[in-house]
């Protein structure tokens, strides 16, 4: 959800009642969409006006959201604080949305550094001050975009969290979320480019419509080539859609551009990308600049637990288990990848090879290759229950991602009846899978009982991230 956050204003040339730059604001804030915080902070010294303040609050947020560096963190924890002091002397529409869109940055800041608590309790801030804004000054149209924001946060909680909605007594829709954004998208309005960026990342990766919010992307970077923040979610975008070499493109152009706030995490996602063709070399490189750069903790483990990986598909037996070590030792377990990493250091053999292989190339988009892997595995090549549940599971992606529908429920339903009750993270998939093509098929009541099915599966690896978005396909066709 942080990157949701990113594009957390635009330049706004609007009426009277509504927030707007000055030029020197408005050019800081082109600075910080390109992550040239330095030059952003350099316009503003001394900020006075609440678009100064959301300005430089905005590139200090983007600076730690980014790089996870605590050298800093308590320096603009400070700064925050101060911000906040404001409400006390000001009253005015711009103030509170301020204080509105500071609260939320900062929730996003704490989740990232595991102060949960102090995270819900600024979305709550957020949400009463939202609240407040559109009952004082029902004409001021900015706030639309934070209400939007907080309400799909809310409606796509994962279940580990639902009792901070209760405590708050929250509710959050997604559905109402998108309806704000699209009336500010569709009808000219001075944020309609924020909002079609958030329109992109909450179908990509909350609704799991990753064509569409590529779709609207490319749009984005037609009118805004340079931008190194339309670029890094234009390849995230992408690499969610199965398009890992339209990735690899806009991740060299974000290499090739002018320099700013490091960018570590496009090393990680370029490994990734090298790591669904079968470059493996480069994808060890890739994961090696982020590993030796990157200040924070996140994906860290991951990183070097897929080293190890490119190593062993690569034949290199001895620099895997160099990797695997590191990765046992290094990062932590808060991010999905990172837990995924973990679960599979602490069993006792490495997973399928060719699995593996065929499991890349079908996340890559690389369905040519992939189809080549399972065509050469016998049966007596999978030998274990995991693999054989893993065989199909794969099988069913493959056909799914190439449109082989009937194959695909096939092959879902057989992954569902083997998984029975272990931890594996298959069958929860494979049952949301399933409610989506049921979706598609017009047949609602199905679907529903998959989703709910999906819910039911716990402690596996995607828990969190699949849960949200069962709980947010359940809330789509109840709608209807």
């Amino acid at each position: 959800m942080a990157c949701l956050f990113l594009f957390a204003s635009s330049v706004i040339k609007t009426s009277a009642q509504e927030w707007a730059f000055d030029p020197t604001t408005q050019k800081a804030y082109a600075q910080v969409l390109a992550l040239h915080v330095d030059e952003a902070h350099a316009l503003i010294p001394q900020p006075q006006t609440p678009q100064d303040h959301y300005v430089t609050a905005l590139a200090e947020a983007v600076e730690l959201l980014i790089t996870e560096d605590g050298a800093r963190y308590t320096e603009y924890e400070d700064r925050f604080e101060k911000r906040l002091e404001r409400r006390t002397r000001l009253n005015t529409p711009d103030d509170l949305f301020l204080q509105a869109e500071i609260r939320m940055q900062w929730a996003f800041i704490y989740f990232k550094f595991g102060h949960e608590f102090d995270a819900a309790l600024n979305l709550r801030q957020a949400y009463l001050t939202t609240e407040e804004i559109k009952q004082r000054f029902p004409a001021f149209q900015a706030i639309k975009k934070t209400s939007a924001l907080l309400d799909v946060i809310f409606g796509s909680v994962p279940e580990k969290y639902e009792w901070i909605l209760s405590l708050l007594n929250i509710r959050g829709s997604i559905e109402t979320g998108l309806e704000e954004l699209q009336s500010i998208r569709t009808s000219g309005h001075p944020l309609s480019l924020e909002a079609d960026v958030l329109y992109a990342l909450i179908q990509g990766f909350v609704l799991q419509h990753a064509d569409i919010g590529v779709s609207v992307m490319d749009k984005i970077l037609a009118q805004y080539p340079e931008n190194r923040l339309a670029l890094f979610m234009g390849a995230s975008l992408a690499i969610k859609n199965s398009q890992s070499e339209k990735a690899l493109t806009l991740l060299t152009r974000i290499n090739q551009a002018e320099q700013g706030l490091p960018l570590y995490y496009a090393d990680y996602l370029k490994g990734e990308v090298y790591l669904h063709k079968a470059e493996y070399l480069n994808a060890i490189t890739a994961y090696g600049l982020f590993v030796n750069h990157y200040k924070g903790q996140n994906f860290i483990k991951d990183a070097n637990y897929k080293i190890g990986l490119s190593y062993w598909l690569n034949g290199n037996v001895n620099d895997a288990d160099d990797a695997f070590e590191l990765a046992r030792n290094l990062g932590k377990e808060t991010a999905e990848a990172d837990k995924y990493a973990a679960r599979s250091l602490a069993e006792s053999e490495l997973p399928h090879i060719k699995l593996t292989k065929a499991r890349y190339y079908t996340d890559g988009g690389y369905y040519d290759e992939a189809r080549k892997i399972f065509s050469a595995i016998r049966p007596e090549e999978i030998p274990t229950a995991r693999d054989q549940v893993e065989f199909y599971y794969r099988m069913a992606r493959l056909d799914h991602k190439v449109g082989n529908l009937d194959s695909a429920k096939h092959a879902y339903k057989k992954v569902i009846e083997m998984n029975d009750h272990t931890t594996w993270y298959f069958a929860p998939n494979a049952c949301l899978q399933m409610g989506y093509i049921l979706v598609l098929e017009h047949n609602t009541k199905l679907a529903e009982s998959y989703f709910e099915q999906a819910l039911s599966y716990k402690k596996h690896e995607y828990k969190n991230s699949i849960d949200a978005k069962a709980k947010s396909a359940l809330a789509q066709l109840r709608r209807r």
